[in-house]
C-alpha cells in the first residue's frame, strides 16, 4: 500500500489510528489460531452469515462482538472501512485476507520472487 493511500485511510477517522485497530484484530485473531491464510478463510467464511461470500458492515460487527475482539463500537466502522480497498460497502476475501495478513515483509517477497523466477521461463 502506498504512503500517500495510507494517509489518505488515516485522515479521516477524528484521530483513532486504524492502524492500531488493525494491529489488535491481528493479534486476537492470532489468539484464536487463525494464523494461516487457511485458518483465516475458514474465520471468513464463520462471519459470512449469509453465504454472500463477502461480509457487510453489519456482518463484521456482529463478527467482532461475538468474537470479544475488544474493538469499541463506534471504531467497528473505522475499522471495516480500512480493510474496504474498494470502497463497495462490503469485504471480499481478498480485501480481507489483505487486511490481515498485510504487506509482503521481505522474507515473504524474496521466497516469491524464487517462486516466480523458478516458473518464469522467458
Amino acid at each position: 500500500m502506498s504512503k500517500n493511500m495510507q494517509e489518505s485511510r488515516h485522515a479521516d477517522n477524528d484521530g483513532v489510528n486504524p492502524e492500531k485497530l488493525v494491529t489488535l484484530f491481528r493479534d486476537k485473531l492470532k489468539g484464536r489460531g487463525a494464523r494461516g491464510i487457511v485458518g483465516i478463510q475458514r474465520l471468513f467464511k464463520i462471519m459470512d452469515d449469509d453465504g454472500s461470500k463477502s461480509l457487510s458492515e453489519h456482518e463484521f460487527s456482529k463478527a467482532i462482538k461475538d468474537f470479544k475482539i475488544g474493538i469499541s463500537e463506534e471504531n467497528i466502522p473505522i475499522l471495516f472501512n480500512y480493510f474496504d480497498s474498494n470502497h463497495d460497502g462490503t469485504l471480499n476475501i481478498d480485501e480481507f485476507l489483505m487486511a490481515i495478513r498485510g504487506e509482503l515483509n521481505n522474507k515473504r517477497l524474496a521466497m516469491v520472487k524464487q517462486a516466480f523466477d523458478k516458473i518464469d521461463k522467458d
